[in-house]
């Protein structure tokens, strides 16, 4: 895919607005919260580690946790197309922009560009293409994302015939599990898995346990940035690429255990 569709849509890098810290960082926070409290002897030092973890992740620390969080997908390459092609797109959120209008969150947008313009090379091939939109309603909002993007992708281009909605999905796993229900029952020669860099390595492991290995398809890459003092864009990047890399951490754990 050309460099320029990348620069096009670097607006979808930077949030409509910044929000409190999330999941990964408000749980490190609460890790030096506990310690501040139980370790009295040790407050000072519990205090200066907390202040430098937290000031390097908002500045100079962003920008290698996300190279290596999106390490061997940070260069896109398009999918090989074959005469019965399935593309599997992966929610990223929806949220809500002002008070009633129901959008992708983030860089979510970009998958829909990318999966619809796969498309359109199918067709101009004259080949047999089917989208796999796969997301539920985790944030509990009027419409799944799969339903919303798969609005966006009607719009884009892609018949109604050829995409099937999966609204059910919960999280990455339940994305390649539900998939595969729909991909066993389904004719294709080739798949193409259709999500963000950073998110491409732990979703390729979750359909991995179901034994499909659909090819790489980055719709959007995160710019890795550093700073010289904390920046809220350097936060963010952090939390998003420490989540990823956490979530690939215990897809190895619980394979271990057996539960993958």
């Amino acid at each position: 895919m050309p460099c320029n569709f990348y620069a096009r849509n670097a607006r979808y890098l930077k949030p409509h607005r910044l929000k409190v810290l999330q999941l990964v960082l408000l749980s490190l926070l609460l890790v030096f919260a506990a310690l501040f409290i139980v370790w009295r002897k040790h407050r000072l030092a519990i205090f200066l580690v907390a202040g430098t973890v937290f000031w390097l992740l908002g500045s100079w620390l962003a920008g290698p946790v996300v190279r290596l969080a999106q390490i061997g997908y940070d260069t896109p390459h398009p999918p090989k197309l074959a005469p019965r092609t399935a593309i599997i797109v992966l929610g990223g959120g929806t949220e809500y922009r002002g008070e009633k209008l129901l959008v992708p969150k983030g860089d979510s947008m970009t998958r829909i560009e990318l999966a619809a313009a796969t498309y359109k090379r199918c067709e101009a091939a004259n080949e047999l293409c089917t989208v796999v939109m796969s997301g539920g309603n985790p944030q509990n909002h009027e419409e799944s994302e799969a339903d919303l993007y798969g609005s966006l992708l009607v719009a884009s281009g892609v018949k109604r015939s050829d995409l099937i909605l999966e609204n059910k999905s919960l999280d990455t796993y339940e994305n390649a599990r539900n998939t595969y229900k729909i991909l066993r029952n389904l004719q294709y020669d080739t798949s193409v898995l259709i999500t963000s860099s950073l998110h491409m390595h732990r979703a390729l492991l979750a359909f991995d346990a179901f034994d499909l290995h659909p090819q790489p398809a980055v719709a959007f890459v995160r710019n890795p940035k550093s700073w010289w003092v904390p920046h809220p864009e350097g936060w963010i990047d952090s939390n998003s690429a420490l989540h990823e890399i956490l979530g690939v951490a215990r897809f190895y754990v619980w394979r271990w255990f057996g539960l993958y």
